[in-house]
Order: C-alpha cells, then structure tokens, then sequence
C-alpha cells in the first residue's frame, strides 16, 4: 500500500497509469493487484495486494474496501499484473468482478479495468471490458510522476525485496557489541530531567549531522541514543522532524539507526522510519520499517498505532496533526522533567 500520494500529477489514461505504478509504490509490482483512487484527476491512495487464491477473492476484496472507503474517492482503476493472456480471456476476471462489485457497492465507479503483463516497458496491457483499449506500457522512467519522484529524491526499486534491503541490519558482531553497550545504557532508565536533556541534544546533533550530509554512527552513539529513543518524550519529541522542512534529514537518520539498532531497540527508529516515510506518502517502505519495528517489539505500541494508521488510510496531514500535538507535550515532558 501506498500512502495518499503527496505528489500532484494528474493522470488518468490507463497507459500513463500503468506506467505511474512503480513510483507510486515504490517498486516495481509482480503478481499483484493494485487499485489506484483518484481524486476527480488527481491520484490518492495506491493499494497493492497478492494476486488471490481461487475461491477467496471476495476476502479480498472485502480487505482493500476498508482504507478505500475512508478515503472517499471519486473513481478508480483496478490493474491486475501478471498471468498469461490472449485477446478473449484475461486472467484473474473474477478478482476483478469482485472488486468492482465491492465498489459500486460504495458507490466508487471504476473507471478503467486493466489488465498488464507488467510495468516493464513494452510490456502488452488491455483493458477488460472496453474493445480496442490496448497497448504497450511505456516507459516508467519517463513518465510524468518519475519525474516528480527525482525531484523529490525518490528512489524506485526493481522489486519489494530489493527496498526490504535497505533496512538490513548491520552484521552480527557490530550488533552484539551495542546490544552489551545498551545493557548497561538501559539500566538507568527511566531518564531524569538532565539526562533526557542530554540524550535530546545527542540526537538533535545527529539531526543536524544528516541535513548537511555527515552523519556518522559508531558503537557509543547508537547505543547512547538508542537507549535515549526509549524514553517516549524523547521519541515523541523526534516525531516533530519528520513533519517539518528537515523531514528528508529525519528519514535518513532513522533509517541509519534501524540499520544499526539491535532489537528490542531498533523498534524505535524503525517506527520513526515508518512515520516519516508514510508522512512523505511512500506507503511501500513505511509498511516494511513498521514490519522491522514490530519484528523487533512485538507489543510496540507507537508502531502498532501508525499500521492500523496505514492500514486504514488514515490521510497524513490527519496523522501529522497528531504528531505535532504529541511532540509538543514531549517536549514540555522533556522540560519539566515529567511524563
């Protein structure tokens, strides 16, 4: 699942849709169906899904309805990847019928029903019920919205595993020389006033370090700020860079703390990863740092909290609202010494 897209492109031709995919997810889909609403012309929350077993496409139907509903959108179009075809019999009809009927049912007109070999250029596509609605898919690379992703410093992979492996930990032995050093930088919680001042300033240098490209880690600061992370002020507090103009800063530092992070704790930078990427409406690597983060911390209460966020569809102006509100008590938290 994507998260509504922050980007303003308007599309609407099944081709330029189609060829929009792979950076409105993040990657390149396999085997997938993906619903893409729109907003009169303008692209809103982009769903993918496993293409269903026999028997259970109406389950899955049921289960894409409950983020589509809360968005409210005024049409969408349903692309089904993958499969062989020919010019009379489209594979994987009765997913279609069933997500469309789930659809009407909201009163959400599908506008276009495509079938795509894949998001490859060249690729064949047609269209399941409109005759002469066929075609090649284009280039993704050269389609509006990749353009909109360079601008913004997005990067598209060629598949979901090859974006999972950006949050590979670092090795083995790196990890249990911090886990020995969080031991111990663990036992002085919960943190007095000075030392969540302390461990506040420690990661705003960090902060600062990843905005103008310098950010370095080594045993002592990931497990001094690790330990810090797990004082909620000082994580709540945090929440507010992800929502502001050093929002891009933020995300590569979480994302070089996840890596570097032993569990439990990594679940805390890993959370923080998945809010920043949902707020920047990459919806494909929110759900895996939200993933790494649970792996990590089964009970974790923040990360569990931005998933059903992600799950339902939850607009990321709504959830940077929140945040903000949130921070805010952190930091004043973090102030007075309370919390």
């Amino acid at each position: 699942m994507s998260a509504p897209s922050a980007t303003r492109i308007r599309l609407s031709e099944p081709a330029e849709l189609i060829a929009a995919v792979p950076h409105l997810l993040g990657f390149h889909p396999r085997d997938s169906i993906v619903v893409i609403t729109l907003h009169g012309r303008r692209i809103g929350l982009t769903l993918r899904a496993d293409l269903a077993a026999e028997g259970s496409e109406d389950l899955l139907a049921e289960q894409l309805m409950t983020p589509i509903a809360r968005q409210r959108p005024s049409g969408a179009v349903l692309l089904v990847l993958g499969g062989d075809s020919d010019a009379t019999a489209l594979p994987h009809r009765r997913l279609v019928d069933a997500v469309d009927e789930s659809l009407a049912a909201a009163d959400i007109p599908v506008l276009h029903a495509v079938w795509a070999g894949s998001t490859s250029p060249g690729a064949p596509w047609c269209c399941y019920d409109e005759p002469g609605c066929a075609g090649v898919v284009a280039d993704p690379g050269a389609s509006p919205i990749a353009a909109a992703s360079v601008a913004a410093g997005t990067v598209t992979f060629d598949t979901r595993e090859q974006l999972a492996a950006l949050l590979e930990p670092d090795g083995p032995a790196a990890l249990a020389r911090r886990a020995r050093l969080l031991d111990a930088a663990d036992a002085q919680h919960p943190l007095g006033g000075a030392a969540a001042a302390a461990g506040s300033a420690s990661l705003a240098r960090l902060y600062r370090a990843a905005a103008a490209g310098e950010l370095t880690l080594d045993d002592t600061t990931v497990a001094e700020v690790a330990s810090a992370l797990c004082d909620h002020r000082i994580r709540d507090a945090c929440l507010a860079w992800s929502a502001g103009d050093g929002a891009a800063a933020a995300e590569r530092l979480w994302l070089a703390l996840a890596r570097a992070t032993p569990a439990p704790e990594r679940a805390e930078p890993a959370t923080l990863l998945g809010f920043a990427a949902y707020l920047r409406g990459d919806g494909a690597l929110a759900g895996l740092a939200l993933e790494a983060a649970l792996d990590a911390c089964p009970a974790h209460s923040l990360a569990h909290l931005i998933r059903a966020a992600l799950d339902g569809g939850l607009e990321p102006a709504t959830l940077r609202t929140i945040a903000s509100d949130a921070a805010a008590d952190a930091r004043a938290g973090i102030e007075d010494g309370t919390g």
